[in-house]
């Protein structure tokens, strides 16, 4: 027996549970259903839809919700889905056939959409039309409880009788220590954290997510601890504020780097020590005794050997903690120290060399100064990304939305359109085109390289006049693969010499405005104009072809043994 979804209904089982907001493509197995409460977002490609979703859930911290068919629509979503798996991003994955045409095909049966989903989702459920309320209610909040990751729904026209099938993944929520264990482990903590005379906090996604940052910068300010983070971990700190030292690894600070190398005490709080942010892991902050908190257990210990294993959410750990520890203590024991950490951060050598009439690192310095506090910046991977971290100054948790642990190509500007739908506003009708509110301007920061990726969504960011503003940085290379074989490889470059086209004029096509630099008189000028306008925009920079991010630290190295400049 077959059962029929009515895609109305649907819609406002997704009300009733809260959904505001979902993503999903122009095919003929995903209706476009209107619902007066429910913003619909259009895109023209899977992988788009699910980094939308994805965008959404970093700004929003609700989690995002994409529709798709079964079979290619989930199979062309892939890249999506395993991005935010890494990352650890909350998503619902709802796969199915929602048009009448599908519900008599073969299309759904020819695939396992389960089995190929598996290894990057943290639930799956297959269900049908009688049992999906309290399945779709189900799937929201596994998205968000625990270690945040993608569920997946796959709706199934047969009738389910017992209920909908689930299958538990690798990231189910576990079972909680005992109150008593957690007591121990924070005055653990405590007595370490008082005794240290080197204390570094390292802090990772895992903080924003769950929502821990005023807790954070409380202990950080009372204690006087200096702080780095990790990529996804920026944001948590005010980066203006003279004890954050900035991001640590690869491409880390000099300061942070340095700081964690020398630390007689890493604390270090919803991270994963990926090997971006270890270096050599012989070498990794050798002197240190390590805190290692993290809401999932098979984190700890798996990269980095630590002293205090703590399975706790990061909010909770932060909020039993600052109620316990002795500032005064800790200040007097750290004061050389910090004085130190925060003078490294002061006097770094100058790695900024820069062979642009434009350098990348002007670029971004202007655009945050024609930026909020307020203003989410969304990347793309590469150069870019890191001249991002490094020279933009974000001051509050979910303003940086970039793909850390897959590092995807092509993620940027859909996951702008995303982000931008989950903080502008409600959508309204303005001359033919739906528009989402005027809001905050989006910034997505992109490169030649990645924004070929996935440029055809402007036309999605034209048809809802969502206010984002690309700025592309094109040196005619994929950037961070030149520079490795220019400085480990004897500059033998092998297919990393692209051809661009005129992006401005590719914008102009797309009903766009389009506007080009290629000074810094010129960026300025754009830069002004293009936030003054209402709806999207693209700014392309032109910046010297083999200009280099720094500092960095080669491969098989310590992160003290950093590259300044070449």
């Amino acid at each position: 027996m077959k059962e029929v979804f009515k895609v109305d209904s649907f819609m406002e089982t997704l009300h009733e549970l809260g959904v505001e907001c979902v993503f999903g493509c122009h095919n003929e197995g995903v209706l476009p259903a209107e619902h007066p409460d429910i913003r619909c977002i259009q895109l023209r490609h899977e992988q788009a839809a699910v980094h939308a979703a994805d965008g959404y859930a970093r700004a929003t911290g609700k989690p995002g919700v994409v529709l798709m068919t079964t079979a290619a629509g989930v199979t062309s979503g892939i890249t999506g889905i395993a991005t935010a798996y890494s990352d650890s991003v909350p998503i619902v994955v709802i796969a199915g056939p929602f048009s009448a045409n599908l519900l008599n095909g073969e299309s759904a049966k020819e695939l396992d959409i389960s089995g190929i989903t598996m290894p990057i989702t943290k639930y799956s459920f297959k269900t049908g039309a009688g049992q999906l309320q309290g399945v779709l209610d189900n799937a929201l909040k596994l998205a968000v409880e625990g270690r945040p990751g993608p569920v997946l729904v796959e709706l199934t026209t047969k009738s389910v009788t017992m209920g909908a099938e689930r299958m538990s993944h690798s990231r189910a929520p576990r079972g909680e220590r005992t109150n008593e264990a957690g007591r121990k482990s924070i005055i653990h903590a405590k007595e370490l954290i008082e005794n240290a005379r080197k204390p570094v906090l390292f802090v990772g996604g895992g903080v924003i997510a769950s929502g821990a940052t005023s807790h954070l910068r409380e202990i950080a300010e009372r204690s006087r601890i200096p702080v780095v983070s990790s990529m996804l971990g920026i944001g948590a700190m005010d980066t203006w504020n003279p004890l954050f030292l900035g991001m640590l690894g690869m491409h880390g600070t000099y300061a942070a780097n340095k700081a964690v190398h020398h630390c007689d005490l890493l604390i270090s709080i919803g991270v994963r020590f990926s090997d971006r942010v270890t270096g050599k892991v012989s070498g990794f902050s050798p002197k240190s005794k390590k805190i290692h908190v993290d809401i999932d257990p098979a984190e700890i210990n798996k990269i980095i050997s630590v002293d205090l294993p703590i399975v706790k959410d990061a909010a909770e750990f932060l909020f039993q903690l600052k109620e316990e520890l002795d500032y005064e203590q800790i200040r007097a024991n750290g004061e050389i120290w910090v004085n130190e950490a925060v003078d490294w951060k002061r006097t770094v050598p100058r790695f900024e060399k820069s062979k642009s009439v434009l350098s990348p690192q002007t670029v971004i310095r202007t655009l945050a100064e024609f930026s909020s506090e307020d203003t989410v910046v969304v990347t793309d991977v590469g150069q870019h990304q890191i001249w991002t971290t490094h020279h933009y100054q974000f001051t509050r948790p979910r303003t940086l939305v970039t793909s850390g642990g897959l590092g995807t190509m092509g993620y940027g500007l859909p996951a702008a359109i995303g982000a931008a739908a989950g903080v502008t506003g409600s959508s309204v009708e303005v001359s033919g085109a739906e528009r989402l509110g005027s809001g905050m301007p989006i910034l997505c920061v992109s490169g030649d390289g990645s924004f070929q990726m996935n440029l055809q969504e402007l036309i999605t960011a034209v048809r809802y006049r969502l206010p984002i503003k690309i700025a592309i940085l094109n040196n005619g290379y994929l950037g961070m693969v030149r520079q490795w074989q220019e400085l480990f490889y004897h500059g033998r470059y092998s297919s990393v010499k692209i051809g661009s086209p005129n992006f401005a004029g590719v914008a102009e096509a797309y009903s766009v405005p389009g506007y080009r630099a290629r000074t810094e008189e010129d960026a300025r000028r754009i830069i002004a104009e293009a936030m003054r306008l209402d709806g999207p925009a693209l700014m392309e920079f032109d910046v010297v072809e083999e200009e280099n991010v720094y500092p960095m630290v080669p491969p098989n190295h310590s992160n003290h043994q950093l590259i300044l400049s070449r």
